[in-house]
């Protein structure tokens, strides 16, 4: 019989300014679950890291600050690359470092994921060109006008 070697997927997450907690929760609550075999929170398929930067805390839109564990690194250590967006409303989408790591990440070819409004900070970095995406119904107005020429919806997955 063959073995293969045990995989783990590696997942990093890049918070926009006032980002949205409950998004970012639950998808990181997600995966812990996935990741662990008999519910003890062990991260055996998959890992996962806040990065940014700098270590400073990262503040949600619900006024939590998140911690970042790791500095910006090559962006092809991870399978995906998950933003998680702010409030759209006189807020700057992302930083100059973080367009910096989001461009590299994808000209390396690596996944990036928009979460809650993370698409808007994808297409305003102009990574979402040509790409089908799914908008919650709450911005879906919002994202169309400001980005006509992306495919969206808000009613698939």
């Amino acid at each position: 019989m063959i073995t293969r070697p045990h995989r783990v997927l590696r997942v990093g997450f890049v918070l926009c300014a006032d980002f949205t907690l409950v998004a970012f929760s639950a998808f990181v609550d997600t995966l812990r679950l996935a990741a662990d075999e008999g519910d003890r929170s062990r991260p055996i398929h998959c890992r996962w890291d806040v990065l940014s930067h700098h270590l400073d805390p990262i503040r949600s839109s619900a006024g939590i600050e998140v911690k970042p564990t790791r500095v910006f690194c090559d962006p092809s250590e991870y399978d995906y690359i998950v933003t998680v967006g702010g409030l759209l409303h006189g807020q700057r989408s992302s930083t100059r470092q973080q367009a910096d790591f989001l461009r590299k990440a994808a000209a390396q070819g690596v996944p990036l994921v928009g979460l809650c409004t993370g698409s808007f900070v994808l297409a305003r970095l102009g990574l979402m060109e040509g790409v089908r995406c799914c908008v919650s119904w709450f911005h879906h107005q919002a994202f169309t006008d400001e980005f006509p020429d992306v495919p969206s919806t808000s009613e698939a997955l």
